[in-house]
């Protein structure tokens, strides 16, 4: 598996944003979307996503990918530079890397060239220390009763699991995609019945947002 940085990059407009006139939110909008251009051969962006009705924390998260990470993180300072950074906070952002999974070979959605869906569920973790210390036998049949309860939902719903230790306050950061909603209620629902939650210290926040494109994702602001 080829090793990629992760990035979930979440915005939220200030107060400041609303009574700016139209013709100028545009402009800032223009000169974020050129940024992203600018970065384009060297920063995949898997999709933008609105979130507005889900959270109120956050009104849109990015999701990017790069073989470095010095690339997201100076497309993210030069959008704070820009005329659009100064009408933003950043309530929350995420970093992660590929790695293979101690027990699994399943490949992250995106890192296979998987079709985005309509809607992303994202959310960090922590496992308990117990975990940890369990015997590999014994955590490996914890991951596989959870997978194979998260099985029962491919292929409706795409999952793309990160490596986040010592790179912020979470181990793993979960990316589920789907067209369906509903069906992603049910299988959150229903991975609640595997024994993998007695290991579960922590895992917040929980954003979903709707994809679109950038730019149109940016227009529903304006």
């Amino acid at each position: 598996m080829q090793e990629q940085f992760t990035s979930q990059f979440a915005i939220k407009f200030t107060s400041q944003w609303n009574p700016l006139g139209k013709s100028e939110k545009s402009a800032a909008v223009d000169a974020a979307v050129a940024i992203f251009e600018k970065y384009q051969d060297r920063v995949g962006l898997r999709g933008t996503y609105v979130v507005q009705g889900f959270q109120g924390h956050t009104d849109i998260l990015f999701w990017m990918f790069g073989d470095h990470v010095e690339d997201i993180q100076d497309l993210q300072l030069e959008i704070r530079r820009s005329p659009l950074g100064a009408y933003i906070d950043t309530p929350h952002a995420f970093i992660g890397i590929t790695k293979p999974f101690e027990f699994s070979e399943h490949p992250t959605s995106f890192a296979v060239g998987m079709t985005p869906r309509k809607f992303l569920c994202f959310y960090p973790f922590i496992r308990t220390p117990e975990y940890y210390l369990l015997p590999a036998w014994e955590r490996r049949a914890v991951i596989g009763d959870h997978g194979q309860i998260g099985h029962e939902f491919v292929p409706d719903i795409l999952t793309n699991g990160v490596y986040g230790f010592g790179l912020g306050d979470y181990e793993w950061l979960l990316t589920f995609e789907t067209n369906d909603l509903s069906r992603l209620v049910d299988c959150v629902r229903k991975l609640r019945e595997s024994k993998s939650r007695l290991y579960m210290q922590d895992e917040h926040p929980f954003i979903v947002g709707r994809h679109f494109d950038l730019r149109d994702a940016l227009m529903q602001y304006v």
